[in-house]
């Protein structure tokens, strides 16, 4: 999948790579729509938002660093390097509580810094029948999780896109990119799509 160029995060909404999460997963019979755009800014880094159809989501945690993923979360995670190198994930609920990391697996992983998090930039709101949210991934974040901007020259990375509830009765689970396991586990950079920019 490509990601568009574009000049400023403005113009991500019109020129933006556009994706949606039609995959559900462990039982989930249905999802509001949730979708998203994706863009790339030379010399700056990548650019996502996500908007979901969802009236009136739940939203309980307001700090980073919570589990939002027991809120009405989406979620982004990001792998810029071989399989065996860190992902990220970005998990944010409609109060804009973060919970960014990074690590090889979904065990030891090593939580953002304040400052890390204030890079992300992540703005989200409410409104009449939907919420939505949107961040960053700067390239000098990416420079300091990886050691690297390698990933600049070769001009790929692969993601996935989640909405997820763990929290009975609203508990459900939808992917970007399918995914194929037992038990839920959005934790499997194997299932992640190729990107190139």
């Amino acid at each position: 999948m490509k990601v568009h160029t574009i000049s400023s995060p403005e113009h991500l909404p019109e020129n933006g790579t556009a994706f949606e999460l039609t995959h559900l997963l462990w039982g989930t019979k249905s999802i509001p729509r949730t979708a998203g755009k994706i863009g790339f800014i030379e010399n700056d880094g990548f650019y996502i938002s996500m908007r979901c159809e969802e009236a009136d989501p739940l939203c309980t945690y307001t700090e980073n660093g919570s589990p939002v993923y027991k809120d009405s979360a989406m979620e982004a995670f990001f792998l810029f390097g071989a399989d065996d190198e860190p992902y990220i994930n970005i998990e944010f609920n409609a109060n804009g509580a973060l919970l960014a990391m990074h690590g090889r697996s979904r065990f030891g992983r090593v939580l953002f810094t304040p400052h890390q998090c204030q890079m992300v930039d992540l703005r989200a709101n409410i409104s009449p029948g939907f919420w939505e949210a949107s961040f960053r991934l700067p390239i000098t974040l990416l420079k300091d999780v990886y050691g690297t901007d390698r990933f600049l020259q070769e001009r790929t990375f692969s993601a996935n896109f989640y909405k997820i509830s763990e929290t009975p009765p609203l508990e459900h689970y939808a992917s970007f990119a399918p995914i194929i396991s037992e038990s839920p586990d959005f934790h499997l950079p194997e299932y992640f799509e190729k990107f190139s920019f």
